[in-house]
């Protein structure tokens, strides 16, 4: 496997690893904006 071919699938992995961390954290910022903004209409 040539160096360049190798350095182009590295690169792949390290952007679906942070596209896939940064989805996670934000489905877990909207969760708690909605859980934060449902709590201050109950109030």
């Amino acid at each position: 496997m040539p160096v360049g071919e190798r350095v182009k699938v590295d690169s792949l992995d390290v952007c679906n690893y942070y596209s896939h961390g940064s989805t996670i954290i934000s489905g877990k910022l909207i969760r708690f904006r909605i859980e934060s903004f449902l709590k201050t209409i109950r109030h």
